[in-house]
């Protein structure tokens, strides 16, 4: 029998203990943030020790490795301030903070090394993993070895099985809309705080820019009756098991294209809360935690992530009535 928490025991708070034999996944409580988990060393071409910034350039090598073992995906997107990969580095440091909430992270059976499953494939359908040995010096516990595939000879020696994805639903309604519900909206945070969001002539006219949602509403509703993909589900790190959410594609200048994403909770089991916007670099961000969109509106882009593994630009949670 499996001591993997199922998402169902997750969203009960059901603890599994960990059989007698079984080091990992383990309980102890591993670092959240990805970069205090583990040390990730520089391995590029020899530089002044004196004018390097090491940490950043180990990041940025173990970014760009995985994105070249990874099946191609655009993980750049819109980047004014120039850091490598943004999208990938806020999927992997929040698929990591998953992880450790659901408590997948494997250990070997004599504590020497971590796997942790990426959620990524190679183009041949591989599954990557990142693979770490125990750091013995202070720090973090662990040192960051290498991107690895499931026929890894050090996977396959080490794990008993390999390292469980990351999980953000747990039943099949946090990923489709249901058009059925009331959807009622916060006008006071969508209008009153994130007004600069909206686009530029309707920054000053709130009045208008309030028309424009609801027009917008309307129009994106009755597409969504017809074709629920055009909703898009995305996860909020800060509210853990209540934080699936939906992101709903705003036509605000009626040009036939998204301006902005309307972020959509559940409320009980019969109406939904709007409550924010996000501008789209933001919307792909967040939504690339759950899954690689499958939606024309919503294409790659990324928001800036703050370098201290918090919530990425554009995290928002619903206010505390919601």
């Amino acid at each position: 029998m499996s001591n993997i928490p199922t998402p169902g025991d997750v969203a009960r708070r059901v603890v599994v203990e960990p059989g007698p034999a079984e080091i990992g996944p383990v309980t102890e409580g591993h670092a959240d943030g990805l970069r205090a988990f583990a040390f990730f060393s520089y391995k590029g071409p020899r530089l002044d020790p004196g004018s390097a910034d090491f940490g950043r350039l180990a990041w940025e090598g173990a970014l760009t490795s995985l994105a070249e073992l990874a099946e191609p995906e655009e993980w750049s997107g819109y980047n004014p301030d120039g850091r490598p990969l943004p999208i990938l580095d806020s999927f992997l440091r929040y698929t990591h903070r998953r992880l450790v909430m659901e408590d997948k992270i494997a250990v070997s059976e004599d504590g020497m090394y971590a796997a942790t499953n990426t959620g990524l494939l190679t183009s041949h359908a591989e599954e990557i993993f990142g693979l770490f040995e125990r750091n013995n010096h202070e720090g973090q516990r662990w040192f960051f070895l290498n991107w690895v595939t499931e026929s890894h000879r050090d996977i396959l020696r080490h794990f008993g099985e390999p390292p469980h994805m990351a999980e953000y639903v747990t039943s099949a309604s946090e990923l489709v809309y249901d058009w059925r519900r009331e959807l009622k909206l916060a006008y006071d945070h969508i209008l009153g705080d994130n007004l600069d969001r909206f686009p530029a002539e309707m920054v000053q006219q709130p009045l208008r820019a309030r028309q424009a949602l609801d027009a917008s509403i309307n129009s994106t509703l009755r597409r969504v009756r017809r074709n629920h993909k055009l909703v898009i589900p995305q996860w909020y790190p800060k509210l853990g098991e209540a934080g699936a959410q939906f992101l709903m594609p705003l036509d605000l200048t009626g040009n036939g294209t998204a301006d902005l994403a309307l972020v959509v909770s559940a409320v009980g089991d019969r109406a939904y809360r709007g409550h924010t916007v996000l501008t789209l670099d933001m919307a792909y961000t967040n939504a690339r935690l759950v899954a690689r969109p499958d939606s024309d509106w919503l294409a790659p882009s990324a928001a800036p992530l703050p370098s201290t593994d918090q919530a990425p630009a554009g995290f928002e949670a619903a206010p505390a009535d919601s």
